[in-house]
């Protein structure tokens, strides 16, 4: 009689873990996607995704850089405001300079940005050499955005505004897959071959029940998906933000001051 109830004790308890494995499976990978724009305003568009099964959530937004009255402003602009006690979070930016679209951009020590910042031509930071960086510059039909590999003194010459980031993951329309496949809270820029169109995209991971993130090369797959050749990650993590109208997009509070931002709005 032990011996039949121990038999179907253990019976029961394979079952269980047959049931609860089959059930709490995740996937390795996010599911496609087709991108289904909805627009913010003339020249703006923005994307919101969710896939429970792995479980992630990110945003885009994709601007079309010749539109007519975009204006790029970032913080900070001066030296004065370029101090740690003068940072704000990007919520802050975005509220103070009125954006239609806010981002933070360049990792940041306790004491100053790690990586280029140029700002309306005043250079606030100067270039960490391993570190990616995007570019701006206005001509006659807007703005163009250019990605580089590397930062360089060339940043500081010939662009309006430029900002340091981590890693180049998309190249000439190439995916870059040398980095750890670790997921994470992540803020990404891409661009297209002209440089006229500009994504966004913010991760979410901070909450890994509900979104646990993406590595490096599956934020760079949806790049390229997008339609992007170039694309580089800004300082992702806790830092991850991304507002639209003023107001953060991502589902849980974000309070990290940043050591800066950069936005659009239109006149």
């Amino acid at each position: 009689m032990k011996k039949a109830f121990l038999a179907a004790l253990a019976l029961t308890a394979v079952l269980f873990l047959t049931v609860s494995c089959a059930t709490t499976k995740q996937n390795t990978e996010p599911a496609d996607t087709t991108f289904e724009w909805k627009e913010v305003q003339n020249g703006i568009w923005r994307f919101d995704y969710k896939d429970s099964s792995f479980p992630v959530i990110y945003h885009v937004v994709k601007i079309d850089l010749t539109t007519p009255g975009l204006e790029l402003t970032c913080f900070p602009q001066t030296q004065e405001q370029n101090t740690r006690t003068k940072r704000i979070t990007t919520a802050r930016f975005a509220s103070k300079y009125k954006t239609t679209v806010a981002i933070n951009a360049t990792p940041f020590s306790k004491e100053s940005i790690v990586g280029v910042h140029v700002c309306e031509g005043l250079v606030l930071a100067a270039p960490v050499i391993q570190y990616a960086a995007i570019a701006f510059a206005r001509d006659e039909q807007g703005w163009k955005a250019f990605i580089f590999v590397t930062q360089t003194d060339q940043l500081l010459q010939g662009y309006d505004y430029a900002f340091g980031g981590f890693f180049t993951v998309l190249s000439d329309s190439r995916i870059i897959d040398t980095f750890q496949p670790i997921t994470d809270s992540r803020m990404g820029a891409g661009i297209t071959a002209d440089g006229r169109t500009l994504y966004i995209l913010a991760v979410e991971g901070e909450i890994p029940f509900i979104s646990r993130g993406l590595s490096y090369a599956q934020c760079a797959q949806i790049f390229l998906d997008m339609g992007c050749t170039h694309a580089l990650e800004l300082d992702g993590g806790g830092s991850t933000q991304l507002c639209i109208n003023g107001k953060s997009v991502l589902s849980y509070p974000a309070f990290r001051k940043q050591g800066n931002s950069f936005g659009f709005y239109t006149k």
